[in-house]
C-alpha cells in the first residue's frame, strides 16, 4: 500500500501541470523517477518471490528517464539520449523477464543472459545488412546514428519477442501484468521508432516515459491472480540455434564487404551462442549423469525402484507384453548379523551380477528394496518367465547360502498395468515365500486369500487398539476341562480364545493369532485373556469351584517387561489364589530369549503361579528346559496322544516321558483325547489328566456352568484333593 500511495501522490504532482512546457516536462520527468523509486522501495511485501523482477523494472525505468532529463538540459535536442537510454535499459528489462520467467515455470536459465545478448548482436547484423542494400534509413544520417536506431530496433523487438514468450509458457495470457509489461514495451518501441529529436517528439517522449513508468509500477502493485506453471521449455535452446543461424547467415551473405560493422556484430553473435550451447552441451552431459544416478541404485549399480517404474511405463507407451519377477533374498538377515553389513552388501553386488548372466539383454534389473529386487522382461509370456526365473534361483542359491523367493506375473500385449503388475508379482513372491522358497507364479486364488487376510488384519488392529468396549464384546474365552484320569473329576479348564467378529461370525485362534503376533499385538490380547480368565476362576473359587485355570503365553508375552506386573495387579484385583493360575508356554517361546524366559518363569513361580511346558515333545531341547525350569506341568501333544493307541513306540515314548516328569515331580496332562480307548491306554501309562473332545468342546461359560452342573456329584470337580503349588 504504500508503494501504491507513492505512485498516486506522484500523478497528481506530476499532472497538476499542463505538458507542453520545461516546467511541465521537468514534472513529467519527476513523475517517472517517482514511479521507478515507488517500485524499487514501496514493492508489496505480499508476493516476495518477484520482488527482485519488479526491482529491475524500476531500474530500467529510471535509466529510461534520464532520457528526457538530458534532452530538458540547454543545448539538447538531439534525442540520441534516447536510444542510449534504451540500450542501457536493454540488459535490466531482459534480466527482469528471465527472473519472472524463472518464477512463475520454474525453469532456471541464467545461459539466456547470453541467449537475449547474441539475439540482439545477430539481429541488428541482419538489419544493417538489409539498410545497406534497401536503405531503410535516411542516407543523410551518421554512421553512428544508424547503428544506434538499428541496435534499439534489435533491443526492442528481442525485448517484446521475450515477454510474449514468457506470458505464453508461463501462464499469464490472462494476467493483467502481462499486457501492461507488453503495453510498455510496444510503447517503447513506437517511440523508438517515431522520435528524431524535434521539440514535439522529445514531449511525446516525456510524457511516453511517464506512462510507460505508471504501467511498470501498477503491475508491480497488482498481485498475481494465476499460479506458477511448471515448464520445460525448450525454447533456449531453439532459441540458441535460430541465432546461431541468422548471424551465420549474415556472415555467409556480406563476408566483410559492407563495413566491419555487420561482420562484428555477427561475429559477437556466433561468439555468444558457442559459449552458450558449449555451456548447454555441458548442462547436458551433466544432466544425463544425473538422470542415470537418480535411476541406479548406489549399492548394486542396478537400477532403482524409479527405473523400475520407468521401464514399466515405456512398456505401456509402447503396448508390448512383459512379465515381472519379484525376488526376495531369504535368510538374508542372518547374514547381516552373522557375517557384518559388509559381507551382506558383497551378497547383493554378487546377486545382482548373477541375476544379469542369467536374464536377457533386454530385461530390466533392479533393487526395489534392501533384499529385494525386481527384473522386468519385455516382450516375454508367462512360460518364458517362470524358466527365467527359476534360473535366477538355481544361479544365486548355488554360490550363496540364502534362498530366493520369486515371484512370476506376465500381462498380454496393451493390458499393462504397471501397479497392478507390481501387486500380483508381489502376491506371488509371498506365496513362494510362505512356502519355503522358490518359484511361484501367480494365482487369482491365492490372491484373494491374501487380500482377505490382509482385509482380517486391519480388523484385527482396530480391535486391539481402539477402545475396550469392543475388545470386551468381541473377544470372548471358551474354557475346555481337564479331567482325573483316575477319579473322572474335573480338575481344571484351559482358557481358548475366541473372536466374535461382527461380519465373519466366531473365528477359532488359528484364523487370527498369527494375525496379532505380526502385528505386535499379542500383549494386549493375552492381558484381556488373562483379566477375562483370572475373573472367572475367581467367581468360580467364590462359588466353591476350585478349578486351575490354564492361559497360553506366547513368546513376545513371556518376556514383555509388563507381564509380572500385569499378573500381580489381576491376582490382587481379583483375589485369585496364585496356585489356581497355570500359565503355558512352549518349547519355541523360551527359545526366543532363554535367559529372559528363565528369569520371568522363576519370577511367576515366586509367586505361586504354576507353570506348564505346553506341546512337549514337538520342539528341541525338551530334556534340558526339564532341567531349568521351574516348572509343574508337562502337557503331551497330541501328536503322541492321536497314535498311542496304533503305534507301540508311540506308546513306549509316552511311557517313559510320564515316568520322567513323575520323578521331576511334574503331573501330566495329554490333549487332544477324543475316546475313551485313548483315555483308557493313557490312564494305563500313568498320565495324570486328560483333555479333549471325549470330555467337551471349549465352552463358554455359561455353557461350562450348565455343563458342570449336569455331570454325576463325583466327576463335577475336586475339593479335599485340590493341592497348592
Amino acid at each position: 500500500m504504500r508503494g501504491a500511495g507513492l505512485l498516486v501522490g506522484a500523478a497528481a504532482a506530476g499532472l497538476s501541470v499542463l505538458p507542453g512546457t520545461p516546467r511541465a516536462a521537468a514534472a513529467l520527468v519527476c513523475l517517472a523517477q517517482l514511479c521507478a523509486l515507488a517500485v524499487l522501495v514501496a514493492r508489496p511485501r505480499g508476493i516476495d518471490d518477484e520482488v527482485s523482477t519488479w526491482r529491475w523494472w524500476s531500474l530500467a525505468v529510471g535509466v529510461l528517464t534520464v532520457s528526457p532529463v538530458v534532452d530538458l538540459l540547454p543545448g539538447a535536442g538531439t534525442g540520441h539520449a534516447l536510444g542510449l537510454a534504451v540500450v542501457a535499459a536493454t540488459p535490466l528489462v531482459y534480466g527482469a523477464l528471465v527472473r519472472w520467467n524463472r518464477f512463475r515455470t520454474y525453469v532456471s536459465d541464467p545461459g539466456d543472459w547470453l541467449n537475449g545478448l547474441s539475439a540482439i548482436s545477430a539481429l541488428t547484423a541482419a538489419t544493417l545488412v538489409l539498410n545497406r542494400w534497401f536503405v531503410l534509413l535516411p542516407p543523410t544520417w551518421s554512421a553512428w546514428r544508424i547503428h544506434l536506431t538499428l541496435l534499439v530496433f534489435a533491443s526492442v523487438v528481442i525485448l517484446l519477442g521475450t515477454a510474449a514468450t514468457v506470458c505464453s509458457i508461463g501462464g499469464l495470457i490472462r494476467d493483467p501484468r502481462s499486457w501492461l509489461v507488453i503495453a510498455t514495451l510496444a510503447g517503447l518501441a513506437v517511440l523508438s521508432a517515431t522520435v528524431r529529436g524535434g521539440p514535439h517528439d522529445l514531449t511525446r517522449a516525456q510524457l511516453g516515459w511517464t506512462l510507460a513508468s505508471l504501467a511498470v509500477a501498477g503491475a508491480s502493485a497488482l498481485r498475481s491472480r494465476t499460479r506458477p506453471v511448471p515448464a520445460t521449455s525448450q525454447a533456449p535452446a531453439v532459441g540458441a540455434l535460430v541465432v546461431l543461424a541468422l548471424a551465420v547467415a549474415v556472415l555467409a551473405l556480406d563476408g566483410g564487404r559492407q563495413g566491419w560493422a555487420p561482420t562484428a556484430y555477427a561475429a559477437a553473435a556466433v561468439a555468444g551462442i558457442s559459449v552458450r550451447v558449449v555451456r548447454l552441451v555441458r548442462e547436458l552431459a551433466h544432466l544425463a549423469e544425473s538422470r542415470r544416478q537418480a535411476l541406479t541404485d548406489e549399492l548394486t549399480g542396478a537400477g532403482n525402484r524409479r527405473a523400475l517404474l520407468q521401464a514399466l511405463d515405456l512398456v505401456v507407451e509402447s503396448r508390448r507384453a512383459a512379465a515381472l519377477l519379484l525376488i526376495d533374498v531369504d535368510r538374508f538377515k542372518e547374514v547381516n548379523d552373522r557375517q557384518g553389513h559388509h559381507a551382506g552388501d558383497a551378497l547383493l553386488r554378487r546377486i545382482v551380477t548373477a541375476v544379469r548372466k542369467t536374464t536377457p539383454a533386454d530385461a530390466v534389473v533392479t533393487r526395489i528394496g534392501g533384499d529385494e529386487f525386481a527384473v522386468l522382461l519385455p516382450g516375454r509370456d508367462e512360460a518364458q518367465a517362470t524358466t527365467i526365473g527359476h534360473a535366477v534361483h538355481d544361479a544365486v542359491v548355488h554360490f550363496a547360502e540364502v534362498g530366493l523367493s520369486v515371484g512370476v506375473r506376465s500381462a498380454p500385449a496393451g493390458a499393462v498395468d504397471p501397479d497392478r503388475l507390481l501387486q500380483q508379482a508381489d502376491t506371488a513372491m509371498y506365496a513362494a515365500k510362505t512356502s519355503g522358497g522358490g518359484v511361484s507364479v501367480y494365482d487369482s486364488e491365492v490372491d484373494a486369500g491374501l487380500r482377505d487376510r490382509a482385509a482380517l488384519a486391519a480388523d484385527v488392529r482396530r480391535l486391539l487398539t481402539g477402545d475396550g468396549h469392543r475388545v470386551e464384546r468381541e473377544v470372548v474365552v471358551h474354557y475346555q476341562p481337564q479331567v482325573d484320569v483316575v477319579t473322572g473329576r474335573v480338575v481344571g479348564v484351559e482358557a481358548l480364545v475366541r473372536w466374535q467378529h461382527p461380519d465373519r461370525g466366531l473365528l477359532p485362534p488359528l484364523v487370527f493369532l498369527d494375525l496379532v503376533e505380526e502385528q505386535g499385538l499379542m500383549e494386549r490380547l493375552t492381558v484381556h485373556v488373562l483379566r477375562r480368565a483370572t475373573r472367572e476362576a475367581a467367581g468360580w473359587q467364590h462359588d466353591g469351584v476350585p478349578l486351575r485355570i490354564s492361559v497360553n503365553l506366547s513368546a513376545s508375552s513371556l518376556t514383555h517387561p509388563d507381564l509380572l506386573p500385569v499378573v500381580d495387579d489381576l491376582l490382587a484385583a481379583t483375589g485369585l489364589v496364585p496356585g489356581r493360575l497355570v500359565l503355558e508356554v512352549t518349547e519355541t517361546t523360551l527359545m526366543a530369549d532363554p535367559d529372559l524366559a528363565l528369569a520371568v518363569t522363576h519370577g511367576l513361580t515366586r509367586r505361586g503361579v504354576q507353570l506348564s511346558i505346553d506341546d512337549y515333545g514337538t520342539g528341541y531341547s525338551s530334556l534340558a528346559y526339564l532341567t531349568d525350569l521351574p516348572a509343574t506341568e508337562l502337557k503331551l501333544d497330541r501328536a503322541f496322544t492321536a497314535r498311542v493307541l496304533a503305534e507301540p513306540r508311540t506308546a513306549q515314548i509316552v511311557e517313559a516321558t510320564v515316568a520322567l516328569a513323575h520323578r521331576l515331580g511334574l503331573r501330566v496332562v495329554a490333549e487332544g483325547v477324543e475316546d475313551e480307548a485313548t483315555r483308557a491306554v493313557l490312564g494305563g501309562l500313568d498320565v495324570d489328566e486328560t483333555q479333549g473332545y471325549l470330555h467337551s468342546r471349549p465352552l463358554p461359560p455359561a455353557d461350562l456352568a450348565r455343563w458342570l452342573a449336569a455331570l454325576p456329584p463325583p466327576a463335577q470337580f475336586v475339593r479335599a484333593e485340590f493341592r497348592e503349588v
